[in-house]
Order: C-alpha cells, then sequence, then structure tokens
C-alpha cells in the first residue's frame, strides 16, 4: 500500500503460511521490496558483489 502493492496483495502475503523464503518469491513481494528499492535503502546486492569480484580487471 505505502509501497505500491495493492490491499489485497499485501493481505495475501501477510496471512501466508509460507516461509520468508518461499514468500519472497511472490508478485506483491517483489512488487514492495524490489532490487531498487532494497539498493536506495543501501542493501548490498550480490551480484554486483560478484561481477565485480570475477570481471574486474
Amino acid at each position: 500500500m505505502r509501497l505500491g502493492v495493492r490491499v489485497q496483495s499485501a493481505v495475501a502475503c501477510g496471512i501466508t503460511s509460507k516461509g520468508p523464503w518461499r514468500s519472497s518469491k511472490t508478485p506483491g513481494i517483489n512488487q514492495a521490496l524490489s532490487n531498487a528499492y532494497l539498493k536506495r535503502q543501501g542493501l548490498y546486492e550480490l551480484r554486483d558483489g560478484w561481477i565485480k569480484l570475477h570481471y574486474s580487471k
């Protein structure tokens, strides 16, 4: 809702019996907590680190 998710999706994500790992694959979670949002929050992206490690000169 605040992060752009519809109420129905937010409720579905909140009442699921899936664990956090499986819940992270749901469309509602992916819309609210996108890679761009997490990067703006200052979190480290493993993909960027892997690319830097393997392709830096």
